[in-house]
């Protein structure tokens, strides 16, 4: 449901670039993406429109998901209804037929129920942020106040570095750093230039 590629492994190398206007750093995404270069991830403080399609990622199928919970939810409450009116405690009301209108309320709310849980669910558990993870990446202290972080994947070849680098400055980047690793949990962040 949310596009693979976006993962940052551990054995990686990363360049991360920090920004502080948003508007540059969603021009800078959607330059580099068009480079060919492997963008990870976009880490922003708030949301920002079009940002996904700057990323060059596929439209979500949460919305399939949503739609799936809710028939479940729908088929639920009929075959709740249809059971209790029928067979565990058959009433006729006021000499009205046992499948009506009265089935609409009970219809509606456990459809929108089953939606907005399983959705829920669905979203928290295939973007893996369930309850307790810690984050995978702290690269800028300021990341979720003000600063925006695009990660970028450098282990191929299709963009030199120093190049990529050059992009990110001269988009706005106010700060460019590279994480090397070779397979341990902790990882080293080399500062590769400043804007200073």
């Amino acid at each position: 449901m949310i596009d693979s590629k976006l993962f940052l492994d551990k054995n990686k190398t990363v360049m991360f670039g920090i920004f502080e206007n948003p508007d540059k750093f969603l021009d800078t995404v959607s330059k580099v993406h068009q480079k060919g270069a492997q963008i990870i991830d976009c880490y922003t403080p708030f949301p920002m429109h079009g940002i996904d399609k700057a990323m060059g990622l596929k439209r979500s199928l949460l919305p399939i998901g949503a739609f799936i919970c809710g028939c479940l939810g729908f088929l639920t409450a009929a075959a709740l209804e249809s059971y209790t009116m029928h067979f565990d405690w058959p009433m006729i009301i006021g000499n009205k037929p046992t499948i009506g209108v009265s089935y609409v309320p009970v219809l509606f709310e456990t459809t929108v129920l089953f939606t907005a849980f399983g959705l829920a669910i669905l979203f928290f558990t295939r973007s893996k942020m369930l309850h307790g993870k810690m984050p995978s990446e702290r690269i800028d202290f300021r990341q979720t106040d003000d600063r925006m972080v695009i990660a970028i994947a450098t282990d191929n070849n299709a963009v030199d570095k120093n190049e990529l680098s050059n992009m990110l400055f001269s988009g706005g980047a106010v700060l460019v750093k590279e994480r090397t690793n070779n397979g341990y949990e902790d990882f080293t962040e080399v500062e590769i230039k400043s804007a200073n």
